[in-house]
């Protein structure tokens, strides 16, 4: 065959056939070392792999000599960054530096080869070579003193690893951002008229007043954390007296609101209910919700306090006097005498003010039992205020009898209420409050200028709680501390039995304490009189309301403007909504955008690095020779390989050669050196003895 003839991966050398062996060229044209490799049992050819080329070959690299795997991991390497642009999820911070070592890593060899190729100088190479991770990137340029051009590049490509990686996790913020909308809340109407009557036949006394002594009771002996809590034991949110706001000293701002949700309503604290109860709400979302209520309750200014006996005019051993202020036949009204076993009996003076209601033209008959029930040509009439005679019998015959007075004013007040409500509980609470801007009458008429029921509440106050074993638990809540329960239930303070401890007595007890803990009871009966009163005992649904000749109108569920709202006060509306803000939290997802770039940048410059990888991977001819273990066995003299195979990179000669047992000893015994100075060398292992440490070694 001629020179013309031969294939192209044949090349021609002089002396030596195309068609002999490696074997054969090798025994004829090689070195001792080479003889000794063929003939050695760890040759190539005594390996269970693909024998070595049959003859040298030309460089050549195309698409017939690509190999398939080759082309499927250049192709992998450019596809692997893509993802990365629109996957910038969690997953990707930790793919990401693996990713980038790999692409920038292999992207260094093939540069590093075709750089070999046309020729540069070893430090180059070095660099290359020895910045395939990121810390080998910083420790190579201290190491090789090369501080150029090349290592700044390096050192910044291999920084772009761990910060495009932390790029992710920054690039997309959660915060908790508050989102406001418009709502609703329903409440019931606390201005709508009173059904309270001392007659047995009415229908006060006969359908629901047990349920309003049960509740109050319960109120009365409630642990101190619900009576100092912002909602009553159904979860009604309380209002506070306006003069224990104002008495807190926070100014009122611009229009008249006074913030009050630093306050407390503590023992010892500023803030202080006006009522046992709180005011019924539906229609609370989840979140945070304000909106504002419209409420009425009576404050009691008590002025003066007496003390007298009751012994008759026959002595001690006669009659004890069983009426002085309080009776049927006044000077203050009740509708019971007081007998003898009675603890205490309360009564009332003013004016009847049903007496001067003849100009109503209201579409409902009876009962108007309310301030807002009157005629509003009331608005400007002024009344006395009346007075309440509260008197405590001491039961230490003949007895003596404390009697306290005390001016009930009806106060209108517009309270803030925040309630925030999760999946597990709801939390409302008032945070402001000022007077009321609606119409109203003068605070002189309360509810008690209507006999009725003036007259109901001396008849059924005392049958709230029972009396039993001379303890009476209203009376208790007016002279003991009513945030602890234990003083409510325990103490016997009337003695009616006789016996036990001298406890105390009302006339020991401040006024202003007396005023405001009976203001309680006394606003706690009257909401408990209304004619939808279940809502506020046993939290009905305000679905059940219902209107009738003498009930006043239904709950209306459509947000009512303020004049709208001042109509519906007007005709007694069982309850009304109002506007609301709602206002939810939730995560919202925003874009860090400097971060993103700089995740963009370094993906851009891994993508770039998978085409840099390729295109010099196609630009070389030459094969992998850097970084393989078999290209410094092939240049070792000790470990002579065939001359052949130049096609083959150094993972497919290691594959070859991977049985050959080898060391970096000394092999001046299989030269025949000096005996005390060793030659350091890569060789096989049967030519080469261990190295020793004090020994001389060129």
């Amino acid at each position: 065959m001629s020179k013309e003839q031969l294939p192209d991966e044949a090349s021609t050398i002089d002396g030596v056939s195309p068609t002999e062996s490696t074997d054969t060229f090798l025994s004829k044209s090689g070195t001792p070392s080479e003889k000794l490799l063929i003939q050695s049992p760890h040759t190539p050819s005594s390996l269970h792999a693909k024998p070595w080329p049959a003859r040298p070959q030309r460089l050549y690299k195309g698409i017939r000599g690509w190999r398939w795997w080759d082309s499927a991991l250049d192709g992998v390497l450019v596809m692997l960054p893509i993802p990365f642009f629109v996957l910038a999820a969690a997953v990707a911070t930790t793919l990401f530096p693996i990713c980038f070592a790999a692409i920038t890593g292999r992207a260094a060899i093939k540069y590093a080869t075709w750089k070999l190729e046309q020729g540069t100088t070893i430090g180059t190479l070095e660099q290359l070579m020895g910045s395939r991770t990121v810390a080998s990137a910083f420790t190579t340029q201290v190491q090789l003193r090369s501080f150029n051009i090349v290592g700044f590049l390096i050192i910044l490509i291999w920084s772009l690893s761990p910060i495009g990686a932390q790029s992710i996790l920054h690039i997309l913020y959660t915060p908790v951002q508050a989102t406001s909308s418009v709502s609703s809340v329903a409440y019931v109407n606390s201005r709508q008229q009173s059904y309270s009557n001392p007659h047995s036949s009415s229908s006060f006394r006969q359908q629901w007043f047990n349920s309003l002594a049960i509740e109050m009771g319960s109120m009365m002996i409630a642990p101190s954390e619900v009576k100092a809590s912002t909602m009553d034991i159904n979860g009604n949110v309380k209002i506070p007296y306006q003069s224990s706001v104002l008495a807190s000293g926070i100014a009122p701002d611009s229009e008249g609101w006074v913030q009050i949700s630093s306050l407390n309503a503590t023992a010892n604290g500023n803030l202080i209910w006006s009522s046992l109860f709180g005011i019924p709400a539906v229609g609370i979302n989840f979140g945070n919700t304000t909106f504002n209520i419209e409420s009425t309750y009576m404050e009691l200014t008590c002025t003066n306090k007496t003390f007298e006996s009751l012994e008759g005019p026959d002595g001690p051993s006669g009659p004890r006097i069983n009426t002085t202020f309080v009776s049927t036949r006044g000077p203050y009204f009740s509708a019971e005498d007081p007998d003898l076993t009675d603890p205490w009996i309360i009564g009332y003076r003013g004016v009847d003010i049903t007496a001067y209601n003849d100009t109503s033209e209201g579409a409902y008959v009876a009962p108007q039992f309310c301030p807002d029930c009157l005629s509003p040509d009331f608005m400007s009439q002024t009344i006395q205020a009346g007075t309440i005679a509260f008197q405590e019998f001491d039961g230490i015959d003949p007895g003596n009898a404390t009697t306290v007075f005390c001016n009930p004013y009806q106060k209108y007040v517009e309270s803030k209420v925040f309630c925030m409500k999760t999946e597990n509980t709801q939390q409302c609470q008032v945070t402001a409050q000022r007077s009321s801007s609606l119409p109203h009458m003068p605070s002189e008429i309360t509810y008690l200028n209507f006999p009725l029921v003036a007259l109901g509440m001396s008849s059924l106050l005392k049958n709230i709680t029972p009396i039993h074993d001379a303890t009476n638990e209203l009376q208790n809540y007016l002279v003991y501390d009513p945030m602890d329960p234990i003083n409510v239930i325990d103490h016997d303070n009337s003695l009616l039995l006789g016996g036990g401890d001298l406890p105390s007595f009302l006339y020991e007890v401040e006024l202003s304490d007396i005023g405001t803990r009976l203001g309680q009871i006394l606003n706690a009966f009257v909401y408990g009189s209304t004619w939808n009163a279940s809502v506020f005992l046993i939290g009905e649904s305000f679905e059940g309301m219902q209107g009738n000749l003498f009930g006043g109108k239904n709950a209306s569920f459509v947000p009512a403007s303020r004049a709208e709202l001042a109509a519906m006060i007007q005709n007694q509306t069982a309850a009304f909504t109002v506007p609301a803000v709602l206002t939810t939290h939730a995560q919202v997802y925003y874009c860090y955008f400097p971060w993103l770039w700089v995740f963009l940048f370094s993906t851009l410059v891994m993508l770039a690095g998978a085409i840099t990888g390729v295109v010099f991977s196609r630009k070389t001819i030459v094969p992998d020779y850097l970084g393989f273990v078999s290209s410094l066995a092939k240049e070792s003299p000790w470990i002579r390989m065939p001359d052949v195979g130049v096609n083959m990179d150094g993972m497919d000669k290691a594959r070859l050669v991977k049985e050959v047992k080898v060391r970096l000893g000394d092999v001046s015994n299989a030269q025949g050196g000096h005996p005390d100075v060793g030659r350091l060398a890569f060789a096989r292992l049967e030519e080469t003895t261990k190295v020793k440490k004090d020994k001389l070694y060129v």
